[in-house]
């Protein structure tokens, strides 16, 4: 729980709760089973950072080309060890369930605890933007402007269930590196998003939840009413601007196969400071 950092003491914030968000490639009804691998990828990925003791919420958002450590399993649950691989493989080669989710992130970011996790396909996107009537954008580049005209950078749109998924999900994959693209887009409706689901939880606490239980086919998460309304409160008191969302710094390459992303490992460690830890006085 404590940690030197450039000759200073730090300690672990033990107010913090974090969650993990994983939205991945399938469709249809989700849930676990007992072959592992051979399940989706995930697109998406952020810790959500929720800090009780500085009222303060952050997203780490992880590039799922990030090169790390993932754990692979035989399709009867083996234990095959880790080794390198992109993070949005983890999810893949697990059981479709707990197991998919957590470990690869807890290794990336040095063993912060993870408290809860949520994991979304597309199925739910248009449900999940529904839930807050349509979420209200300025889009951040024009990867999606010749697909839809209506979603050039610069322009004020609200989304609906004919665009969510692209504005999500598209990316020319004939471009090196068009992840970033995809990114870009992610922050800015999660930002968006966020704003519009503080006001929901304001007008009706319940109704959210209730809202939320009918995805359940399409949603999977450790988050029980309890928690929810314990989280949700909290939502409602901390601060979140544009600023408190991160992305860790690093390099894009090209790969045999796919594109990788290295992270800057010093500037990583300095990011889990800020975030996790205080100076011990």
């Amino acid at each position: 729980r404590t940690r030197t950092y450039d000759g200073r003491e730090y300690q672990y914030n033990s107010l913090i709760t974090t969650i993990l968000y994983a939205g991945i490639d399938s469709e249809g009804k989700m849930e676990a089973s007992t072959a592992y691998s051979n399940k989706a990828r995930a697109d998406s990925i952020a810790l959500v950072i929720m800090d009780k003791k500085n009222q303060k919420m952050s997203i780490l958002a992880l590039n799922r080309d990030t090169m790390t450590q993932i754990r692979r399993y035989t399709r009867e649950g083996d234990d095959m060890g880790l080794y390198t691989s992109h993070l949005g493989y983890a999810y893949s080669y697990g059981d479709g369930g707990e197991v998919s989710c957590e470990e690869a992130v807890q290794l990336l970011i040095g063993d912060i605890p993870i408290s809860d996790y949520v994991v979304t396909n597309r199925s739910s996107m248009p449900e999940i933007n529904r839930l807050v009537g349509g979420v209200t954008v300025t889009v951040p580049n024009n990867d999606l402007a010749e697909k839809h005209p209506d979603l050039k950078e610069g322009t004020v749109v609200t989304l609906d269930d004919s665009n969510i998924e692209d504005f999500l999900r598209y990316r020319d994959t004939t471009k090196d590196f068009s992840n970033e693209g995809r990114i870009a887009r992610q922050q800015t409706y999660i930002s968006a998003y966020i704003s519009q689901f503080k006001q929901l939880l304001q007008e009706d606490l319940e109704s959210a939840w209730t809202q939320s239980q009918e995805m359940t086919d399409h949603l999977q998460t450790s988050i029980t009413k309890s928690k929810y309304l314990g989280l949700a409160n909290l939502l409602q008191s901390v601060s979140f601007t544009d600023a408190d969302y991160y992305r860790p710094e690093g390099t894009d390459q090209l790969g045999d196969l796919h594109d990788e992303f290295y992270v800057d490992e010093d500037a990583l460690e300095k990011l889990i400071i800020d975030l996790f830890y205080e100076p011990v006085s």
